[in-house]
């Protein structure tokens, strides 16, 4: 039985690579294994072209590797997980910094939708669909900047993130408190003091750093 795909609307090899991600991150698929293309596409039920067109993807993403014909799974250890987040806490900053900046109307509903999803999820207790809710939350800054390149640059990296921060709150059904960090930062982000902002997004962000790092490794 091969897995099942997530609905998304995402072509073929984004979803079989959603797929393949995800069992990477959670070590499934631990590191040094290899890709086969045949027997992905047996697994998945489809022809080798959605697979290379997956594998294309990871390894863009520094979860795969290819040597000649093959490729290989290129686990992650907690520097790379160090490095995902610094990445994002520069990504972000700059991308909060212009939105607050250029387009405050448009980002102030991008969070106002985010944390209604996320209100949502914590009086249900489901982790995973707060977890989603979060990253809508800490994308909002991308798509209100209108920094074309910078949202590209942030949307290759993260499915690899959120992928860490749901393997990371898989036990995590006490929310609230997160909920109400998202909803002070919204505070500032409205007030628009750029110094407070830049600070406590740096602070949110290494804390989650820190939890996601010390989930994985555990």
């Amino acid at each position: 039985m091969h897995p099942l795909l997530p609905q998304r609307p995402a072509g073929l090899g984004n979803q079989i690579a959603d797929v393949l991600r995800r069992q990477i991150v959670t070590q499934e698929l631990p590191s040094g294994a290899l890709l086969v293309e045949e027997k992905l596409a047996a697994d998945f039920s489809v022809s080798r072209g959605p697979i290379r067109d997956a594998i294309k993807i990871l390894v863009q993403e520094g979860l795969a590797a290819t040597t000649g014909r093959s490729a290989s799974v290129v686990g992650l250890v907690p520097a790379d997980i160090d490095e995902l987040f610094t990445l994002r806490t520069s990504l972000e900053l700059l991308a909060m910094k212009t939105a607050v900046r250029d387009h405050p109307g448009t980002l102030a509903t991008a969070l106002e939708d985010a944390l209604g999803a996320m209100t949502d999820a914590v009086e249900r207790r489901d982790p995973d669909a707060f977890t989603r809710a979060d990253l809508r939350f800490h994308s909002a800054s991308f798509t209100a900047c209108g920094h074309r390149r910078l949202g590209d640059v942030w949307a290759q990296y993260q499915p690899t993130i959120e992928n860490l921060l749901l393997v990371a709150n898989l036990d995590h059904v006490d929310l609230a408190p997160s909920l109400q960090s998202h909803l002070d930062l919204r505070d500032l982000i409205l007030a628009g003091n750029e110094e407070l902002i830049a600070r406590e997004i740096e602070s949110h962000l290494d804390n989650s750093r820190v939890r996601v790092r010390r989930e994985y490794t555990d």
